[in-house]
Formats: structure tokens, sequence, C-alpha cells
């Protein structure tokens, strides 16, 4: 019988270093016994049990005799990263409207979309976000985030900072690129800078200037915290390729939802503050990053149309 501390092994090292062939013929094993799963799937223990019978049927006898003395944290997973570069195959145009002075600009889950605005900045949504910006946008350059990611590269101008709001901060440029995360069922806001600086500003006391590859948090009691930012990982979200640090599984609900287009749902609501470090790419289907979950959450999942439901005893 297969040992499942080999996959977690093999996952936890291929982050960190290259596979030997026989390893990564097993990897690649069991990523491909798990594109055999129906579109509509419950992970019982009898569908775990075939799941690796299926696997053993690929991998060479002396691969699974291996020893494993590796330990993995159970809060770290990562998934391996197929393909070249991402073709913005998967775009959408922009379902722009008028309300008031500001056009409002929605982002369908499953999509990105690039917007390019008057003044020659451009901004990228992530699935499910919400942009409004000024009618009068090419004098004053503001715009609000009311939902949702962006990538912000925004066009120098010295006359004119360009300014971001979200519902509880502002951000105020003159020419640089920028990340912003600011989805309203969490708790908290991030603006991460991957060129030139920023500054970020709320009602009361918060007044930071970021710098490349610099990152704050904040948070509803208006809490905040700088720190150093995971540099190209930032943005990498605009190429389909995800790494998420620490994350709790409340808001990698949210990206499953934007990645992939499922609503997922908590039947034990313990589990939403279960963290993780997970990397993906959005071409694999989502069964795999859910059976990597399973391996170290002691999470139980069903699918049933576009809606994931999730069962345990918590992390």
């Amino acid at each position: 019988m297969l040992n499942e501390k080999y996959i977690r092994y093999l996952i936890k090292k291929q982050q960190q270093e290259p596979l030997t062939p026989e390893e990564a013929e097993a990897l690649d094993a069991w990523y491909q016994s798990l594109d055999d799963l129906p579109a509509e799937i419950s992970s019982p223990a009898p569908l775990r049990e075939e799941t690796w019978q299926r696997l053993e049927q690929h991998i060479k006898p002396k691969s699974l005799m291996r020893r494993l003395r590796w330990p993995l944290s159970a809060a770290a997973v990562g998934l391996v990263l197929l393909g070249t570069g991402y073709l913005m195959n998967r775009t959408a145009p922009p379902a722009a409207t008028t309300a008031q002075s500001w056009t409002v600009v929605e982002c369908p889950p499953n999509k990105r979309m690039k917007v390019s605005m008057p003044d020659g900045s451009a901004i990228w949504l992530n699935g499910g976000a919400r942009l409004e910006y000024d009618a009068a946008f090419a004098g004053n350059r503001q715009c609000r985030l009311t939902e949702g990611e962006a990538f912000f590269e925004v066009a120098p101008d010295a006359a004119r900072p360009f300014i971001v709001r979200t519902s509880r901060l502002a951000v105020k440029v003159l020419g640089t690129s920028f990340n912003v995360a600011a989805y309203k069922q969490l708790q908290k806001e991030k603006i991460t800078v991957s060129g030139g600086s920023v500054q970020v500003l709320d009602s009361g006391a918060c007044n930071v200037i970021l710098r490349a590859n610099e990152e704050i948090v904040y948070n509803n009691a208006a809490d905040f915290v700088k720190r150093t930012a995971n540099g190209p990982q930032t943005d990498s979200w605009r190429n389909g390729e995800f790494y998420l640090t620490n994350i709790s599984l409340e808001e990698l609900a949210i990206r499953l939802e934007q990645i992939y287009g499922y609503k997922v749902v908590f039947a034990d609501k313990g589990l939403k503050n279960c963290v993780n470090s997970l990397r993906f790419s959005e071409r694999e289907p989502v069964t795999k990053v859910l059976e990597l979950l399973k391996l170290i959450n002691k999470v139980e999942y069903q699918i049933k149309d576009k809606e994931i439901t999730l069962r345990g005893s918590g992390c």
C-alpha cells in the first residue's frame, strides 16, 4: 500500500529542490490519478483507498519502498506548476456601466481583465473584483476598489497623484506598480508595492510609506503591520499562478471561487481558521487543490454542481 506520507514528502521537497526522476514519476502518477476523479465527487474512505490503489499501478515498486523521515509542517502544501507561461485566454470584455459620476467595471468569477485608463495607467482585475473610477478621471486620477483584488501600473504624472480608495484605506501614488487586496468577507486589507513607492492612509493614525517589495496588512480594528513582501509572487495571479502564504481556509474559499467559479460552504465552521500555504496553477483542476488540503487538514469534501462543501474536525 502506498504511504500517503511519501506524497506529502514529495510535495514539500518539490518546493525546495528538484525531485529525482523516480520521485517526479511518483508525484506525476499521483496527479494523473486525480485526473480520473469525476466532476461530482465526495471524498470518503473507499474513494481514497481506490485513488491510492490506482496510483500504485503507475509507480515502480522500488519507489514505494523508500522509508521516509522528512517532517512536513501541517501548514505547508504545494502543487506542481505545469506548463509554460500563461496565455491570457481567460479574459473577458469589461462590463462597464455608469452610475452617477462613476464608471463601474466588474470582473466575473473565473476571469481576469485588464482595464486601460485614460491617463495611460493599466489596472488588472482578479475574478470577482469591482472597480469604480471617476468620470472625470483624466483630470483627477481617482478610483475605488470596492471589492476584490487588483494590480495597478500607474503612469507617472507628478502634477496629478493617482489615488485608489478601498472601504478602509487610501493609496496615493505618482507613478508605480502595486497590488491591492480588499475582500469584504475578510477582516483585513493588503497593499503590496512592486516598484516605486506609495503612501497609505486611513481616517486615523495610519500614514505609511511603502517602497518596492514592502506591504501593509490592515484589519478592521485599524491595526496594521508593515513587512517585507514576497516579491514577484505578489502579482503572479495575473498569469494564473498563485502563491498563497499562511492564509486561512476562509480566504482560500474566496480564492477558489474567484479562480474556479465554485462556491465553498463550510459544514464545520471551525475549519475557516485553519492556516495553509499553497502554491498552484489555475490550469490544475480544483480537485487537486482539495486533495492536497485533505492530506494535511483532516478535511473531507463534496463537489456538487458548482458548490464545494468542506467538513472536518478542524486543524
